[in-house]
């Protein structure tokens, strides 16, 4: 199944009262030589470790279920453990009541997890996806413009444009005969030539970038790249506006990989400045009485009020709290308003359930990292930018 952001929002509405099975396997073709690579023990044992915990469940009639299910996926491991399936970052979801599988491979390192829920468990889908938002490169030559879309590990070109340059006739040199004036009247000419290519080559650059300027928008790239040489990107950027990423590098020949593996730098640079502005503005916001939240009870209160536009998360952290029968989230000494008669249960996981009251309520989420992370350090590590 094609990963996307609907995708992400179907597997977060997965839920079963008998549990979701969710696991993440990081596979290595290259350990293969051996007889047992090491990341298929992993994931062997992992299966092994959940299937004893389920034994230990006293439910009889959900033990038989799960135990059940469990037996009934061993047909789509081959598939998991399999090294020449693309991506090592191999990704199912399953609940336990019914038949229903997803699964997901990634050019992402993804951890090695196998677990039960009465959700799918999405934080390291989510932590690792959001290190590789949808971006764009576009490389640009004299000879035309390579559109290329990055989005979770994955790199696709997505639109080519071929410029014409009418160069036939330059170079020739004066033949057998010519007299020098007439060699000094084709040099004038090929001089004129020259500059109504640069004029036509500029122009043609000129008219691809409402074209790429459709690809950004209909994409949502969160940062733009453009590489060739400097005075074709330095049009190209005039023409887009707004904030996009320059390099002066002659890539326009290589894989579309090998095109995102050069601008790497330069996207995660951008993923920082977009990180830290997105931290900057829920801080500011909050601390001055706008639409913004800080730390884990407002955030939480925000979420429970679908007020939250964008939940920020910083990676590494973790977080716990209660909630309600009815989903509500609430940090340690928050309690419902009085009356309400709600009864809270222990949230050991709540990353989790932010993640999917995020989604469920259309918000999107964006997971923090260095520099970005440490905005949030004094505020629980979690912010959000509010509707109203």
């Amino acid at each position: 199944m094609e990963f996307d952001r609907a995708a992400l929002r179907d597997v977060v509405s997965i839920r079963d009262d008998l549990g979701v099975l969710s696991f993440y396997l990081m596979a290595n073709p290259r350990e293969d030589a051996s007889s047992r690579p090491a990341w298929r023990i992993r994931f062997r044992n992992e299966v092994t470790a959940l299937r004893d915990r389920i034994a230990a469940d006293p439910d009889r009639s959900r033990r038989k279920a799960i135990l059940k299910r469990l037996e009934g996926l061993e047909p789509y491991f081959p598939d998991l453990l399999n090294p020449a399936e693309s991506g090592p970052g191999r990704v199912m979801f399953a609940p336990v009541g019914s038949e229903e599988v997803w699964t997901f491979t990634f050019q992402l390192p993804l951890p090695d997890h196998v677990t039960l829920d009465r959700t799918a468990c999405v934080r390291p889908l989510v932590n690792a996806v959001e290190a590789a938002p949808p971006a764009g490169v576009a490389a640009v030559s004299k000879d035309g413009l390579r559109v290329v879309d990055y989005r979770y590990g994955l790199a696709r070109e997505v639109g080519t444009t071929r410029f014409e340059t009418g160069a036939e006739g330059l170079g020739q040199t004066r033949g057998p005969g010519q007299h020098a004036e007439a060699s000094s009247q084709g040099a004038w000419h090929r001089d004129k030539v020259a500059s109504r290519i640069d004029e036509g080559l500029a122009r043609q650059v000129r008219g691809a970038a409402p074209r790429l300027a459709e690809h950004v928008e209909s994409r949502g790239w969160t940062a733009l790249v453009l590489t060739g040489d400097v005075q074709l990107t330095e049009i190209l950027a005039a023409e887009l506006g707004g904030e996009v990423i320059q390099v002066d590098a002659m890539v326009d020949s290589q894989s579309p990989t090998k095109i995102v593996e050069y601008v790497e730098p330069q996207l995660a640079a951008a993923r920082t400045r977009r990180g830290v502005g997105l931290a900057d503005r829920a801080r500011d916001l909050a601390l001055s009485g706008g639409r913004g939240a800080l730390g884990l009870a407002d955030t939480l209160a925000a979420l429970n009020e679908s007020r939250v536009a964008n939940v920020l998360l910083a990676e590494s952290y973790e977080w716990s709290g209660r909630r309600d029968g009815d989903g509500l989230l609430y940090a340690d000494g928050q309690s419902p308003p009085a009356g309400s008669g709600r009864e809270l249960t222990p949230e050991p996981v709540m990353g989790e359930r932010m993640i999917e009251r995020a989604l469920d309520t259309d918000a999107e989420v964006t997971v923090l990292t260095g520099e970005a992370a440490d905005a949030l350090a004094d505020f629980d590590g979690v912010a959000a930018l509010l509707r109203w």
